[in-house]
């Protein structure tokens, strides 16, 4: 039935056109329903929204005039202390007056004046030197300690006078009766007087202002219980409002609805927490429900709009039907279109087809592929089959351009990838590379590691004798990474090893390789460096670090930890800055371990880093083993951690043991 080319291309253009008109069908039904679905519940949220909205505009007006009454209400403590201090009239004492006469005389002066005074809502009490409360105008405060009273912290009272010396202000909130009700709340002000330790309090009442907030919270629940009355949510859809205990502040307007909400309300709390605004489908007796929530955190509140999917989906349903029917008339026109056009495109696909197979056999580099029968189809069709042989053309050219392309790029690419890979040498060839080191000198050991992140890294180690009695070793992090950190690493150590056969001082090496760097550095590349000298006969290592990681001390007991300080900034950053010198004394069978941060900052697949802490913890599990043996495994833990995330930092470790003068604890290797 379908022998040629032309009932076959017929039936499969048929069956295509069929099969998409199915599946556009199926998905137009799908996602205009869904999309109308979304309006309705974009529209629920925006109405939710602003009701949010509302609700947090008369919270924030409430919180702002609590702020505004509680400022005043200092203000107005703070003015009326000061008015009372400087109204009294306390004389210095005589010289030969005794002190104890002079303060029993300002007390009762003091007193008789405050029990005369009279100041409308506020209220006064007196304090000894002893903290012993000696007059109150309210009753029941007499004979307290400020040192026992605690305010709704929890902190004695006495922790918050007021003196000439204190930066601010401080005010205190109290009861008198017990610092867990919220009854009776007193904010004060407490004062020192000059020239004595009594302490002035002024205190006044403040729970009047949380009885007006309650007063606004329970206006606000009216109005909402207003407004939700006339928001309409499709036909029979309602808003409402629940805490998490499953109290209705606001219930639904159907009273029906609020039965059939209790069960749910926990969860939909749960929802709510999860995103900004939580979506729910509740099975409820009336049919499945769509619940949209949100979380008010200040009040506890949960706002929620409850919309019957039913509602929802109808009119779409009704939508979506029509469209598909329309949809399908186009696409059965279209393949009955379809059929009138196969005879006419069929044969030119036949020879562009057949080309396409020999074009991929051919070498595309060359000029001996032929394509006349392709140009000629472009001068017979001038129709969309003439484009598309030219289109074939014209990718054939192409092709032959980027095949070659392609292997002039390859071909440099080997190039770049040999000229690194000899730079890498190079680089490595810098550095000490042939442990042991001095196998002659007994007083310490040493050994280092450096492993580059690309092919050539920033990272650099060094060592070498300023005489018989003293080493010199660094370790350095580039602030690049790639060919320039390699080549500011290499003039780094070139600068050190120059300036040490002049200068004796690490700080002074320091600050001469700063000055040298920071010349002539206009891409503002640095260094962290730590550049340090041991003496031989003493253990005693003084040393500068120019903003490096802190060395690890690993002493005798088998305890490790960090050596604090830091000798001045990274070097290079600029010119004349200062280094101290720091000093660290190494007991035989001690070490110093140095690293780069490419260790600490090693990132495992979960963006976690391997951390000092665990640092800390791999060294200490290898700390009795020979130096090699303790790097490696320090080593093989990172690559443990960071497992098949590549390495993206230069990583370098050096290790420095000391055994004292003529020591033969030194192991042979």
């Amino acid at each position: 039935m379908f022998k040629t080319m032309r009932s076959r291309l017929v039936a499969i253009i048929a069956l295509i056109l069929l099969l998409t008109a199915a599946v556009i069908i199926y998905f137009t039904h799908r996602d205009v329903g869904r999309e109308v679905t979304r309006l309705e519940q974009n529209n629920a949220e925006n109405i939710l929204n602003s009701v949010f909205l509302n609700i947090q505009g008369v919270y924030r007006g409430l919180i702002f005039d609590r702020v505004s009454s509680i400022d005043r209400a200092k203000d107005r403590l703070h003015r009326e202390v000061r008015m009372i201090l400087s109204g009294l009239d306390l004389p210095d004492a005589p010289v030969e007056t005794p002190a104890r006469e002079f303060e029993k005389s300002g007390k009762d002066e003091l007193l008789e004046w405050l029990q005369a005074l009279g100041q409308g809502d506020t209220e006064f009490f007196v304090a000894d030197p002893g903290q012993d409360i000696i007059f109150s105008s309210r009753e029941g405060l007499e004979g307290q300690n400020l040192d026992q009273m605690q305010d709704l912290r929890g902190e004695p009272i006495s922790d918050a006078v007021n003196r000439e010396e204190s930066p601010r202000r401080q005010y205190i909130v109290f009861s008198p009766e017990s610092k867990e009700t919220e009854k009776d709340q007193n904010l004060a002000y407490l004062s020192s007087f000059p020239g004595l330790e009594w302490v002035l309090g002024a205190f006044v009442d403040i729970s009047s202002i949380e009885e007006a907030e309650k007063d606004r919270m329970q206006e606000l629940i009216q109005e909402l219980q207003e407004q939700f009355r006339q928001v309409s949510l499709a036909e029979s859809g309602s808003l409402f409002i629940f805490r998490e205990d499953g109290e209705m502040v606001v219930p639904p307007h159907e009273p029906a609805h609020e039965e059939e909400l209790a069960p749910h309300l926990p969860g939909l709390a749960r929802q709510s927490l999860q995103s900004e605004t939580g979506r729910s489908t509740l099975d409820t007796g009336q049919g499945s429900m769509i619940v949209l929530t949100r979380y008010f955190r200040p009040l506890d509140w949960y706002l929620s709009a409850m919309i019957p999917e039913a509602e929802i989906r109808a009119p779409a349903q009704g939508m979506v039907q029509r469209q598909s029917w329309l949809i399908a008339g186009i696409f059965l026109l279209g393949a009955l279109a379809a059929v009138f056009f196969v005879r006419h495109i069929s044969r030119p696909l036949s020879l562009l087809a057949g080309h396409t197979r020999d074009l991929a056999g051919k070498d595309l580099a060359s000029d001996d592929f032929e394509s006349e029968k392709i140009i000629a189809l472009t001068r017979k069709h001038h129709d969309e089959v003439g484009e598309l042989a030219g289109s074939f053309v014209y990718m054939q050219e192409e092709l032959k351009k980027n095949v070659r392309k392609l292997l002039e790029t390859t071909a440099a690419k080997e190039r770049y990838e040999s000229e690194l890979s000899l730079a890498r040498d190079i680089q490595m060839s810098i550095v000490p590379r042939k442990f042991p080191a001095f196998p002659d000198i007994r007083e310490f050991d040493l050994f280092a590691i450096l492993e580059p992140a690309r092919e050539v890294g920033g990272d650099l180690y060094d060592f070498f004798l300023l005489d018989e009695q003293h080493l010199c070793f660094t370790v350095g992090d580039v602030s690049d990474k790639g060919m320039p950190a390699a080549l500011y690493m290499a003039i780094t150590r070139t600068l050190i090893q120059s300036h040490a056969a002049k200068e004796k001082s690490p700080a002074g090496i320091m600050a001469r390789v700063n000055n040298d760097l920071s010349r002539d550095n206009p891409k503002s590349m640095f260094v962290t460096l730590i550049i340090g000298i041991l003496d031989m006969s003493t253990g005693e290592i003084r040393y500068a670090n120019a903003g490096h990681n802190l060395p690890i001390h690993m002493d005798a007991q088998g305890g490790l930890s960090f050596v604090k300080g830091i000798s001045g900034p990274v070097a290079g950053a600029m010119e004349d800055l200062p280094y101290r010198e720091l000093l660290v004394t190494l007991n035989p069978g001690e070490s110093l371990f140095l690293y780069t941060d490419g260790v600490t900052e090693a990132m495992n697949q979960k963006q976690e880093l391997f951390s000092d802490e665990r640092l800390l913890q791999t060294a200490m599990q290898a700390k009795n083993q020979e130096l090699q043996k303790l790097l490696h495994d320090i080593r093989k833990e990172i690559r443990t951690f960071s497992a098949d995330v590549p390495q993206s930092d230069d990583i370098t470790m050096f290790v420095l043991r000391y055994y004292g003068p003529g020591a033969s604890l030194k192991p042979d290797r």
